[in-house]
């Protein structure tokens, strides 16, 4: 990997008011970045270019950058179409997680109504249908969907009904923690077309950080799942939250899962530090950005080794994103009790009440009413400019502190001196520093001096 002078990241090009971003490199040469494109250039070639009014070889530098602010704005600004219906259908849970975000109950909970779940696929399915683009259909929690299963077919009965009736196409993903008898699993094999397990890793660290509500591990549970899965013939993904305990171990968790679930796709997270796993965004060391960075690459070398896509939602390369919120990413997401929430975090009506994120709430014999003023000011909000921010070269791809760090909430913390901030900027610099070595390897570099390419994935 090449190394960088000084070690420093990206910074804001001098001359220009674009996000065009530089870092000189250590035989001094220089790179360029605008949000999907990197320049690389040797020695000879590494004068500081009129951005303003850019030379052919930086042209697509130049309308790159254009292209991430117009995008951005738009993103900030475009009204709420929901092409995609996520389901919170309870808030119960047969298992403990040391982490949960939602922290759901091992008794009885209010679940999602199924009028209320119709008058928000009606919403959906009308966009879609106006798009030209299927229905979206999310199972997740909260809660774990699968639990009850007659609540699980008749929601989804329900939906797929509303989607025939305006003749467009569904789609069904589920996500699970893969504890659930064989029968519940085939069935989801043969009714839902992409599942997502969640899975830490293995047995051993699954039993710590995923146990049963007894205590047991549910580690068998989740290895049956995954195989009758696979044997319906259906993609699955898997989830693994990384904590402090366990980043270190990517490359092993990657092996296990790999070998024993085989997915088509991992997705590793650092664990949210909210609910209950708030204790655990105080662990996190100054150090631990870096150390996990290179333990992220170990695990994705491993995951190539089987053909399975190693991933994070974090940094989304070829996405230009913020936040998670809901409402920038086009999500009617309806909790028990019938409120749409504006935050994945929020699945229950207390804490919607208490956070202010409802964006719309069901009332029995009406359509499904969603709050448009307060959807546009929550937009406002979220999205306004946040310190440091402004001049990070990973602006575009980054959930800018999500969700541990709200400006909805009033969060006076600065984003940039987070760890998921720091992970997320190590992340696309050890991206980005692949591709410029790969790019001095180019035969243009070595002929004319530059090279360069799209960046789309991380």
């Amino acid at each position: 990997m090449v190394k960088i002078k000084d070690e420093t990241h990206f910074v804001p090009a001098s001359g220009t008011p674009l996000p065009i971003f530089q870092r000189e490199l250590e035989d001094g040469g220089r790179a360029f970045y605008a949000p999907g494109y990197l320049v690389v250039v040797d020695k000879a070639h590494a004068f500081q270019p009129d951005l303003n009014q850019p030379a052919p070889a930086f042209a697509h530098l130049h309308t790159h950058a254009h292209k991430a602010l117009i995008q951005w704005k738009a993103l900030a600004e475009r009204p709420f179409l929901p092409l995609c219906l996520t389901l919170y259908l309870n808030n119960e849970c047969n298992l403990h997680c040391a982490y949960c975000f939602s922290m759901p109950q091992p008794h009885t909970a209010p679940r999602l109504e199924r009028e209320a779940i119709r008058a928000g696929a009606e919403i959906v399915a009308r966009n879609c249908e106006e798009q030209g683009r299927a229905l979206t259909v999310v199972f997740h929690g909260g809660g774990e969907p699968t639990l009850h299963q007659n609540e699980l077919e008749t929601a989804l009965s329900t939906v797929e009904q509303i989607a025939a009736t305006h003749g467009i196409p569904i789609f069904r993903y589920l996500a699970t923690n893969g504890v659930m008898p064989e029968q519940r699993a085939r069935w989801i094999g043969a009714h839902v077309d992409l599942i997502g397990i969640s899975c830490d890793g293995t047995p051993e660290i699954q039993g710590a950080q995923r146990p049963l509500r007894g205590g047991a591990s549910s580690a068998p549970y989740l290895e049956r799942t995954a195989q009758i899965i696979r044997e319906a013939g259906k993609p699955l993904h898997v989830r693994v939250t990384l904590t402090p305990g366990t980043f270190l171990s990517q490359a092993e968790i990657a092996a296990y899962v790999c070998r024993v679930l085989r997915p088509s796709e991992i997705h590793v997270e650092p664990v949210y530090g909210v609910g209950r796993g708030a204790h655990m965004e105080e662990s996190w060391h100054p150090e631990d950005a870096d150390r996990f960075v290179a333990a992220f690459e170990e695990g994705r070398a491993v995951a190539a080794r089987y053909g399975i896509v190693w991933r994070t939602s974090g940094v989304r390369m070829g996405e230009i994103h913020g936040t998670y919120c809901h409402i920038f990413r086009d999500v009617l997401n309806l909790i028990p009790g019938g409120a749409a929430t504006a935050c994945f975090c929020t699945s229950d009506a207390d804490t919607v009440t208490t956070r202010h994120t409802a964006i719309g709430h069901w009332q029995p014999g009406t359509p499904f009413p969603l709050d448009l003023n307060h959807i546009r000011h929550m937009q406002q909000v979220v999205s306004s400019p946040q310190g440091a921010c402004e001049r990070c070269f990973n602006r575009f791809h980054c959930t800018r502190g999500c969700p541990e760090v709200c400006p909805w909430d009033g969060a006076m913390q600065a984003v940039e001196t987070t760890f998921r901030c720091q992970l997320s900027r190590g992340l696309t610099n050890a991206h980005l520093a692949a591709e410029i070595a790969a790019l001095q390897n180019n035969s243009d570099y070595h002929l004319l001096g530059i090279a360069a390419k799209e960046i789309q994935t991380l």
